[in-house]
């Protein structure tokens, strides 16, 4: 079958606050206080070591099947960092840092990927839902 090329109807604008050769533009950095990064990226690292420790017991056969998070740390920061306190968030399975900064204690979490059933319920005033594994949904 002939491939033919199509020609975008549309544009697509992006921002990138760093530039080709990977420098930091630091008039588009944005503005986070240094407590806000520290927190940040405390719990990246606490998430990509639960991750770390989550693979070691899948592993083992100690818990069911794990998706690894590794590298996925920033962009789930990125996103669960905007939420208020009172909005909705739909964790998926590879959102484990997100979870982490929402609140979940990682007891909770090791219950979950363990098979229980008590790990996948949030605190009575977290607006969270439990853990989401939407695989192949766009068939």
């Amino acid at each position: 079958m002939p491939r033919i090329a199509l020609e975008p109807r549309f544009q697509v604008e992006y921002l990138s606050v760093l530039d080709s050769d990977g420098n930091l533009d630091t008039a588009l950095e944005p503005k986070l206080a240094d407590t806000d990064l520290r927190s940040l990226y405390r719990a990246m690292l606490l998430g990509r070591r639960l991750d770390e420790r989550m693979v070691r017991l899948q592993r083992q056969g100690r818990i069911g099947t794990f998706a690894p998070t590794k590298g996925q740390e920033a962009a789930q920061m990125g996103s669960v960092f905007s939420l208020r306190p009172t909005d909705w968030m739909v964790p998926s399975f590879r959102e484990t840092a997100a979870m982490i900064w929402r609140g979940w204690p990682i007891e909770k979490l090791l219950l979950f990927f363990a098979g229980h059933l008590e790990g996948g319920q949030p605190a009575p005033e977290q607006r969270d839902l439990p853990i989401t594994i939407p695989v192949a949904t766009q068939l």
